[in-house]
Order: structure tokens, then C-alpha cells, then sequence
């Protein structure tokens, strides 16, 4: 995996200090909710990746136009990526975050004492998220007629977008703890945790014990662990600035993957 400029792969330094499936329910567990960082931004990235054509018509992209309904499509995103302020990285940033154009996903590494600590963060997981506002004033009925609940209920939902983190922490020999998290922007859980141990392929088949359910660990061994992956970096000021790093990151693959499609099928 490379390291490049900002065009294309980013490789971000920082000294000191994934869309991937939520776990069912029952492995979810809420952990010591902290407040979010300050300055995360609120505006998700769902106005420019769920269908803005869907629902409302586009002057100049008639039916069956698909070079046109792709260039609107393709202008449209950017003109969000371009509005788009990316946050600073935080101070005492702990992880170097590589990035490979045209990968769904980004990878962040540090040492920690004698560790090795992974973190593959996912692409948002984006619920509810409001289109682009209707600049003709063309849209349904039912569309033009939602009153103020029905748009605070759409807000809220938005607010619930999150990114799914796999956590590995290694040492030189022996096994590793593989966490499986959630981040929103004001908490963080842990929805489940697999010590994998490191064992020779001989071709025979094993089923390895596997602990048992997170929420069913004793609650003070759940808030240990949770204080676990704090000291190694994973904290709500972390994840929320890569919670925005990942909404700008979607941003451009989707611009990307749209220019691709145009490109082929104009050929």
C-alpha cells in the first residue's frame, strides 16, 4: 500500500499521543459515553451520496439521458467536496492513517510500547441523510408538504451516522485481541472482542473456544477494556476527526466511481 500526495494516497504523520456490518444488538455495548470533540462537523456526507436525482427532475437530463444524469450527478458532489472543510488533524493525533485511492477503507498504525496497533476504519454508515435541496422547487407533493416534525425527525436521524472500526492489537509472538467497535459522534461501544491466536496450518480443521459475549463479560472487565483501547489511541477527539476524514473520503470515491461510469459509457 503506497503513500502519495493528497491527490491520491495520504500518508498523514502525526508524533505522540471500518462500511463494514454492525454486530447484532446483543453484542452492543454502550461504554462510558463521552462528550464529542469540539468543532466535529454536522453536516454528513449523505446530501451528496444517497441518489440526489432520485425524487426531484433535473433541467437538461431527460429521461434516459445517462451522460447527462451522471455529469449532474458529478457536478453536484463536487460542488459539496469543494464547500467541504476537512478538520485539522487533532493535536497528540496518535496514528499514521494511510490512505489508497479508490479503497473503501483507511488504515491507521502506531506502535504503542511493545504493541502493534491496526485500526481499518470503514466508510460511514449513513442513515436518513437529506438530498439536495430542490433548486427548480420541482418535487412531489408529498415532499413539499413535510412539516417541521417530519424534518427534525430527518436531522436526528442523520446525527446517527457512524464508522465501523476493527481494532488489532499485536506483540511480536502469541495471540492478538481483535476489536470490533462502533463510533457515533458522542460515544463509542465496543460490539465485540475475539482473542486469535496465532497457530500453524496443518490442514486440520479446529474450533477454537471463543470466550463468551461481550455484554456478558463481568462490567467492570467491559469498562476495563474499553479503557483498554482509550490508552491505545481509540477516543472519541480520534474518531470523530476520522469520522469527517471518512465523509470527505466517500465524497471523492463516489466522484471517482461516477467518472468512471461516464467514462465507459461514452465510449
Amino acid at each position: 500500500m503506497a503513500f502519495v500526495s493528497a491527490s491520491a494516497t495520504i500518508f498523514i504523520s502525526v508524533a505522540s499521543a471500518v462500511r463494514a456490518s454492525t454486530c447484532p444488538q446483543s453484542r452492543r455495548l454502550l461504554l462510558a459515553p463521552l462528550n464529542a470533540a469540539k468543532g466535529a462537523k454536522s453536516v454528513p456526507v449523505e446530501v451528496v451520496l444517497d441518489s440526489k436525482v432520485k425524487g426531484k427532475k433535473k433541467k437538461g437530463s431527460g429521461a434516459g439521458n445517462l451522460p447527462g444524469a451522471l455529469e449532474v450527478e458529478i457536478r453536484e458532489a463536487q460542488e459539496y467536496l469543494d464547500s467541504d472543510e476537512q478538520e485539522p488533524v487533532p493535536e497528540n493525533f496518535p496514528f499514521e492513517i494511510l490512505d489508497e485511492e479508490g479503497m473503501s477503507v483507511v488504515i491507521l498504525k502506531r506502535d504503542f510500547k511493545d504493541e502493534k496497533i491496526e485500526v481499518t476504519v470503514s466508510m460511514p454508515n449513513l442513515e436518513g441523510g437529506p438530498e439536495f435541496d430542490d433548486e427548480d422547487g420541482e418535487g412531489d407533493g408529498e415532499s413539499a408538504g413535510k412539516d417541521n416534525d417530519d424534518d427534525e425527525e430527518e436531522d436526528e436521524s442523520a446525527g446517527e451516522s457512524s464508522i465501523s472500526l476493527k481494532v488489532v492489537v499485536s506483540k511480536a509472538s502469541g495471540p492478538k485481541l481483535e476489536f470490533t467497535c462502533t463510533a457515533f459522534r458522542e460515544e463509542i461501544t465496543i460490539d465485540d472482542m475475539l482473542i486469535v491466536e496465532s497457530t500453524n496450518d496443518d490442514g486440520e480443521e479446529k474450533f477454537p473456544y471463543e470466550g463468551p459475549e461481550f455484554t456478558e463479560l463481568p462490567v467492570n472487565v467491559q469498562k476495563g477494556l474499553f479503557k483498554y483501547l482509550e490508552q491505545r489511541g481509540v477516543t472519541l477527539p480520534a474518531t470523530n476527526y476520522m469520522h469527517d476524514y471518512m465523509v470527505t473520503k466517500q465524497a471523492q470515491e463516489y466522484i471517482r466511481w461516477m467518472m468512471k461510469l461516464k467514462d465507459f459509457v461514452k465510449q
